[in-house]
Formats: C-alpha cells, sequence, structure tokens
C-alpha cells in the first residue's frame, strides 16, 4: 500500500497528500496524489447519505490531506460542505484549472471520472490561489433569499407576457393595460366569449396563466428605498424582505412598526426604521461568525 512519507536529510517527515475529487449527481471519484504529482490511491463512492463518511475512512491513511473539489460552489457544493462540517481542509478548483492540466498532461489526456479527479488534485497541487471552501454563514443565507425572490421576479414576468401574447389570440389588441391585479385580468378573461374548442381552450390557459400570477404576486412589496443607496443592493433588498416579512405576522419587527407609526411615523418611515435595527442584528451575526472563522 502506498504511504505518505518522505525520506529528507531530518528523517522521515509526512507529506501532505492532495485528494482531486471529481463530482457527479450519481457518483463521486476521488484520486490521492502526492506531492510529486504521483498517484496513491483511487475511490468511486455513490452518492448517497454514507458518501463523505466513505471518503473518509479511505483518506484515513493520509494523516495529512487537503480535499480538492472541483465546482464546491457548484454541482460539488454538498459534498463540499459535508467535509468542511466535518474537519476537513477543502479547496475549490474551477473546471478550467483542471481542464487545462489534463489536456496538457502527457499520456493523461484520455477524459474519464479518475482522470479528471487527478487533473483536479494537480491543478490544485500547482494554483496557490485557489479559493478555501468555509461553512456558509448568514450572509450566503442572505444571497440565497435574494436570489430566490429575484428569481420569483422573473416567474412573474414570464407569466405576464406568456398571458398577454394568449389574449392577443382571443382579443384584438389583447389585456389593452399592465397585468398587475388578478382580479382586473381575471375580469377580462371571464367576459370572452370562445366560439370554438380553440377558443375554450385558450380560455382555460388563460385562467391557469392568471393563477401563476396571482402565486407570485405576494413575493414582496416594491418598496425602491434601501438603507444606503451606495451600499450592498441584494443585501439592501434582502434586508427589506425580511422587513416586510416581519410585518405580515405578529412578530416584534411588528410591533417595533406599530409603535414607530403611533408615534406619528409614515408607513415608509417605520419601515425604513424597522430595516435599520434588523441590519443591526445581521451585522452582529456576521461579526460573530468573522470572529468564529479567524
Amino acid at each position: 500500500m502506498p504511504t505518505s512519507v518522505s525520506i529528507t536529510e531530518k528523517g522521515i517527515q509526512l507529506m501532505t497528500i492532495t485528494i482531486g475529487i471529481d463530482p457527479h449527481k450519481g457518483s463521486h471519484t476521488a484520486v490521492a496524489v502526492d506531492s510529486n504529482e504521483h498517484v496513491l490511491d483511487e475511490i468511486r463512492v455513490r452518492s448517497c447519505s454514507t458518501q463523505t463518511v466513505r471518503l473518509r475512512e479511505w483518506a484515513d491513511r493520509f494523516e495529512e490531506r487537503t480535499w480538492a473539489v472541483e465546482s464546491a460552489h457548484g454541482l460539488g457544493y454538498l459534498l463540499a460542505q459535508q467535509l468542511v462540517a466535518a474537519g476537513e481542509d477543502v479547496v475549490d478548483v474551477p473546471p478550467v484549472r483542471a481542464s487545462r492540466v489534463r489536456v496538457l498532461g502527457s499520456g493523461k489526456s484520455q477524459k474519464n471520472d479518475p482522470n479528471d479527479a487527478r487533473s483536479i488534485a494537480i491543478a490544485a497541487l500547482r494554483a496557490d490561489d485557489l479559493t478555501t471552501v468555509c461553512a456558509d454563514d448568514h450572509a450566503r443565507v442572505l444571497k440565497l433569499l435574494s436570489k430566490r425572490h429575484r428569481d420569483l421576479g422573473r416567474l412573474k414576468n414570464k407569466a405576464s407576457c406568456r398571458l398577454h401574447a394568449l389574449l392577443l389570440e382571443m382579443i384584438p389588441g389583447g389585456a389593452g393595460f399592465r397585468i398587475t391585479t388578478v382580479t382586473r385580468i381575471n375580469a377580462v378573461i371571464d367576459e370572452f366569449e370562445p366560439t370554438d374548442a380553440m377558443g375554450r381552450q385558450r380560455q382555460d390557459i388563460a385562467r391557469d396563466l392568471a393563477g401563476d400570477i396571482d402565486r407570485w404576486a405576494s413575493s414582496g412589496s416594491k418598496v425602491r428605498h434601501r438603507l444606503n443607496q451606495r451600499g450592498n443592493r441584494q443585501l439592501n433588498w434582502a434586508l427589506h424582505v425580511i422587513a416586510i416579512s416581519q410585518l405580515r405576522h405578529d412578530t416584534l419587527g411588528r410591533q417595533y412598526f406599530d409603535r414607530k407609526v403611533a408615534e406619528g411615523k409614515t408607513t415608509k418611515e417605520a419601515i425604513r426604521s424597522l430595516k435599520r435595527r434588523i441590519s443591526d442584528v445581521v451585522y452582529r451575526h456576521l461579526a460573530a461568525d468573522a470572529r468564529q472563522q479567524s
């Protein structure tokens, strides 16, 4: 069995082993290489609840090891996060880095999972600017929420465009107004009197699309005020979404908002005050996460 040691003038020393991982939806292939880019061992595990356990059991022989995961923020996200949670050192290898190693390598240019994993490990060995994978914190959570609401807005726009196009096939000139309320568009659809099977089918599809718009219509307020116009827009939007969500339920945020309104503030002013309080809480969490990682 290959060992992860080197003999120097000072005696036997442990070598840092780099384990490249080629992640896929159904399986993950890992290849361990030493500092001389020699392959020590490889393994393929099925994507399942025990994938991290199996990989770590296989890698136990390598005391000093670094895991190099291709697309650690993409297809390899879950595996990379599981390894970090288990206390492993993980770096993110962009696909283009591994591809260059595979193409330029002599005798190892054939594309398959073991060669890909080997190329990922070698790319990590040769690079000193790779991003270290860290456990997700509150900033990542806010980014995820921001992306979700942005996607919801795009889905609503897509449904509105499809509905407008369908109405043009039903009514001369279409709806004749911007689709902002479901009640108004449903009235237009109900007033349409189909004369054949095609017309009836169009009417049914239009009703379904109007239901889709109703689903996304409550994805968030369209207030454009921001805490700081020179700040991070995505973060400011996430704070706005949190504030609006607080107002929809019996929360401490709702109680704070009601107090500000009772003090004479307008609705917009009270919301801005609530967003400032929320930003203070978020900042404290971000600062605490930074201290834990340092």
